[in-house]
């Protein structure tokens, strides 16, 4: 038997970035790119990291459309030290709900991979990606002339990486 999982999917030009679906309470079109600190959501002020810029520049790719969207996310996915450094990076603490967000400039859509598809770092490397952000990559075949590239993120590494500012 075949084993699916659910992701929400970033889409760059050569890069499909895969955070797993569980993490993401639900996600928001916004009118315009937000790259503050912090947003005001349903009443609330909430900590705000935008991922767009620093997946651009960390894989090479770029955005395939104008398309901005924030996601909701909670605190309690996040282990207590990297909650601190989200709210020292963002100079905002987290509200009651303890829901903070994350946005990127990009098409965003939810997908069910096969998980055979995606096949951990290799272990010579594995703790460096894994600092980086990487859990797995793959290959999906969009069609006889090009494969795309599968990363499945972890969030709180990723956001780790961000916020230690590594480029």
């Amino acid at each position: 038997m075949e084993t699916f999982n659910h992701f929400t999917c970033l889409t760059y030009d050569t890069i499909d970035f895969l955070i797993h679906s569980k993490y993401v309470l639900f996600g928001i079109y916004i009118r315009e790119k937000c790259k503050k600190n912090n947003t005001i959501f349903q009443n609330e002020l909430l900590p705000h990291i935008f991922l767009g810029d620093f997946l651009e520049s960390k894989f090479l790719c770029t955005h395939t459309d104008e398309t901005n969207v924030m996601f909701i996310l909670n605190k309690s996915d996040l282990d207590k030290d990297l909650q601190n450094q989200i709210v020292k990076y963002c100079d905002t603490k987290f509200p009651a709900s303890g829901n903070f967000a994350l946005s990127v400039d990009t098409s965003v859509s939810n997908k069910i991979i096969d998980l055979d598809k995606l096949k951990l770092i290799p272990f010579g490397v594995r703790s460096r990606q894994n600092a980086c952000g990487i859990t797995a990559i793959g290959f999906e075949n969009e069609s006889k002339s090009k494969d795309r590239r599968l990363i499945l993120l972890s969030i709180d590494n990723i956001l780790r990486s961000l916020i230690r500012g590594e480029q």
